[in-house]
């Protein structure tokens, strides 16, 4: 792929301690009054989950393994204001115990699920970003929060709009305060990368595919957003260098790369819909997933891959293939 300025112009994984403060959180934190629906981010929002099948006999045992995909029996959110996660059970609506509350002088920004069915969260205070672990028992109550050791210096002035992604593996995590830099973190040996940029714009809708890394930039002259990739296991530079991968289509707000590598999917909402469609590298757009009616004009923040079947959207309300929207405009980030 050609690299294109951003600007548009031509080991073993390390265990986390046990948490200490969640009992305590749990007697301090009076619970939340939030809307009792599945989570959605604030403004809207996109998620994505997809499941890697192994090979299939036939046509027939595909269709049967698309039918048997369902939505995932929990979601985590982080509160507006950062006080707390919470969560949600995607069949009810309802929380499954009590708020979790940050660690002492700290903040939750975002949320992100992890292939061993755990959920990690950022949180910023006293200038830098942690990281916490959640842990669920079998029926989506808070069972630990546990610290990582993986720490960042926050930056300078207010983040617009915090971003974590956990690579396939769990081991590594992406984060970014949504300009300025993004930063890359390796739990098992405890290393960081960044890739800083002096162009101003935003930073976002994080992605893995590999040791691939997709963002989606947005330059603050204007211009169409573009999905961009780094090589998170290569070695760190300016991140102007990344290369230019799509440019984000007319009406959409929000872009990732799937694992594989090869596809693309957006967001667009374009008049009362929202459509999830795929596009090739290439710019080339492919299959439409699903359509929706939307009222208003929601805007899509995020978008975001797992691999539990189901795919669900959030532009205002929480969408999925089946069923009436479910309310939820309450948080800020939510993963499951």
């Amino acid at each position: 792929m050609r690299v294109t300025p951003m600007d548009g112009r031509h080991g073993t994984r390390e265990e986390p301690a046990r948490g200490s403060w969640l009992r305590e959180a749990w007697r301090g934190l009076v619970p939340i009054g939030v809307a009792t629906g599945l989570v959605v981010v604030i403004g809207g929002g996109f998620d994505v989950l997809e499941r890697r099948y192994g090979a299939e006999k036939s046509r027939s045992a595909k269709a049967a393994s698309d039918a048997e995909r369902t939505v995932p029996r929990f979601a985590v959110g982080v509160v507006a204001d950062g006080s707390a996660l919470v969560v949600r059970d995607t069949g009810t609506g309802a929380d499954t115990g009590p708020p979790v509350a940050p660690p002492p002088g700290r903040r939750f920004t975002a949320v992100e699920s992890a292939p061993d069915g755990t959920y990690i969260a950022a949180s910023s205070g006293g200038g830098t970003v942690t990281f916490q672990r959640l842990r669920l028992d079998d029926d989506g109550r808070p069972e630990e929060l546990a610290p990582l050791a993986a720490r960042l210096r926050a930056g300078s002035s207010p983040a617009p709009r915090p971003v974590l992604a956990v690579s396939p593996d769990g081991d590594r995590l992406a984060y970014t305060e949504g300009r300025g830099h993004l930063d890359v973190l390796t739990l098992s040996t405890g290393s960081h990368k960044r890739w800083p940029t002096a162009l101003t714009g935003g930073i976002g809708d994080l992605s893995w595919s590999g040791d691939t890394l997709a963002f989606v930039w947005t330059g603050s002259s204007g211009g169409k957003a573009q999905l961009r990739t780094i090589d998170a296991g290569g070695p760190a530079g300016d991140l102007e260098h990344s290369k230019a991968v799509l440019k984000i289509p007319s009406g959409a707000h929000t872009a990732i790369l799937r694992p594989d590598g090869t596809t693309i999917v957006a967001a667009l909402v374009r008049g009362a819909q929202l459509t999830l469609q795929t596009y090739a590298s290439t710019g080339e757009p492919g299959q439409i997933l699903w359509k929706h009616p939307i009222q208003g004009q929601p805007t899509v923040t995020a978008l975001d891959p797992s691999d539990d079947g189901a795919l669900i959207a959030l532009a205002g309300d929480l969408h999925t293939r089946d069923g009436d929207p479910l309310p939820g405009k309450d948080l800020a980030d939510v993963a499951w």
